[in-house]
């Protein structure tokens, strides 16, 4: 049995949290979104999972800032195609730590997440714990 779609009050089709999942899973590219001195910031990041959190790594700046100090974050993933007028969108809120446990290192280096700047360079393994995971479609 299947059951109708909701619609939010813009009209756009709601994506349930299984779905969510199963787009983040497949998703290898996003963008973070938190505040950097004081001002509202949005990068581009290569992305993972890993026990059900997104992950992703980086070298000293902002985004390893924002972990370090365990701050809100939100993190983006979406697609869009303009000449079908179709697409959709995950926002995951959470918080931001850094993963500093050596067999949780080990197990995250396996991944295929990448850096897309310097993928050899030096890094840091962030994690997002989630506190809210939202979908939304749009159908030409």
């Amino acid at each position: 049995m299947t059951s109708e779609p909701l619609f939010d009050h813009a009209g756009l089709e709601i994506i349930g949290p299984e779905e969510c999942r199963r787009i983040l899973d497949q998703a290898t590219v996003g963008r973070i979104a938190f505040i950097d001195a004081g001002e509202p910031t949005i990068l581009p990041i290569t992305i993972g999972m890993w026990a059900g959190s997104i992950v992703f790594t980086t070298g000293p700046g902002s985004k390893l800032s924002a972990a370090i100090m365990n701050r809100p974050v939100a993190v983006e993933v979406d697609e869009w195609d303009g000449e079908a007028r179709t697409g959709w969108s995950v926002l995951v809120k959470g918080t931001a730590f850094t993963v500093d446990e050596g067999r949780e290192i080990d197990s995250l280096d396996r991944l295929s997440v990448r850096s897309w700047v310097k993928p050899d360079a030096p890094k840091a393994w962030v994690k997002i714990l989630a506190t809210e995971v939202t979908g939304r479609r749009i159908s030409g």
